[in-house]
């Protein structure tokens, strides 16, 4: 897939045009200035000011939720803005900037009621997505890096079985990208449920702020007053844990796609952006089945799924000279700057 409008950045179409006057909410222009630099803009505006050609918001919380409706009735078009999926070494709540965000004009990758351009993307790619994904995989293995890559490599100390291990990914409450999946809490316990029965060693990945109590998790409590169950907030590497695993479980997190990259079998229980295209195991409800398979009716490849997410759907820019750069220069950045941890 090439793209070829020269007044958009990497000529993808469905992004701002560069130069363009965007409006936003308040605290996105207070506490996300950087946001301009990435997209190309001279400046944000307002929603309300005259003149702009259209708005932009982070994420999918109310705020977000608010300026997609002023837009609607100001009839001007709107984009979603998140990080993207190979993102930075540190957190993004210690105020490091990004490699990578994404820019949506069709609705959040998460949002599984309705096709993202994430998702147009998985649908339309070639057969043949070339050595570039492939590449782009490779380095991302090797390297042992997720979206964040703050945490090291070493081995997680999980109690020796015999038995196949499933890791269950538990996600915090709050967390809008299970609801946007089509998932629920009945999603994890169903998934629970299910891993229990199996007669499988159930390793249940929990965050670390849900073990010190400061939020709850969907699965956590749930699952620490079951038998048989292995509760691991251990500060490793996701990488690291999907060296020692069989399976992994997720309702709807991108842990998931992580051990997709690196071919530990998956199984979902909502709507993920990388599930329904014959990859994944999917156990989602009824409900989001009837929505997702309407839409995602093809079968795609790791490579071809690695290209979307990683090659065509994001926009990279170095956070330090604020210049576009690609996926192959984050990847060096960061094992860069991992190396100085």
């Amino acid at each position: 897939m090439t793209y070829d409008d020269p007044g958009r950045i990497g000529g993808k179409p469905w992004l701002p045009p560069v130069g363009t006057s965007l409006g936003a909410m308040r605290w996105l222009r207070k506490d996300m200035p950087w946001v301009k630099d990435y997209l190309g803009l001279p400046e944000i505006r307002t929603c309300l000011a005259p003149g702009i050609s259209g708005t932009i918001a982070w994420g999918g919380r109310v705020v977000a939720k608010m300026t997609e409706t002023i837009a609607t009735a100001r009839s001007l078009p709107h984009w979603r803005l998140e990080d993207g999926f190979l993102r930075s070494v540190q957190l993004g709540k210690s105020g490091v900037l990004p490699f990578s965000i994404v820019a949506d004009d069709l609705a959040l990758s998460t949002d599984a009621s309705k096709a993202s351009r994430l998702e147009r993307i998985i649908a339309e790619m070639s057969n043949d997505c070339g050595q570039e994904a492939r590449d782009v995989r490779d380095g991302i293995v090797l390297h042992g890096l997720s979206k964040y890559n703050h945490l090291p490599h070493r081995e997680p100390k999980f109690e020796a079985s015999g038995k196949r291990r499933i890791l269950l990914i538990d996600q915090v409450k709050g967390d809008v990208s299970v609801p946007l999946s089509l998932g629920s809490s009945a999603s994890f316990i169903a998934m629970l449920d299910d891993a229990l029965a199996s007669g499988a060693q159930c390793i249940v990945r929990t965050h670390p702020d849900v073990i010190a109590g400061y939020r709850k998790g969907y699965l956590t409590e749930v699952a620490a007053g079951r038998a048989g169950v292995t509760l691991s907030a251990e500060p490793v590497s996701a990488a690291s844990i999907l060296k020692v695993v069989d399976e992994v479980w997720t309702v709807a997190s991108q842990f998931g796609f992580d051990a997709l990259l690196r071919g530990v079998p998956v199984r979902c229980y909502a709507a993920p952006f990388y599930s329904g295209w014959g990859l994944t195991d999917d156990h989602m409800s009824e409900h989001a089945r009837a929505i997702v398979s309407k839409r995602r009716v093809v079968k795609r490849s790791i490579d071809q799924l690695t290209a979307a997410a990683f090659i065509h759907y994001p926009i990279y820019r170095d956070p330090e000279t604020r210049q576009v750069s690609d996926v192959f220069h984050a990847i060096d950045a960061i094992v860069a700057g991992r190396a100085r941890l």
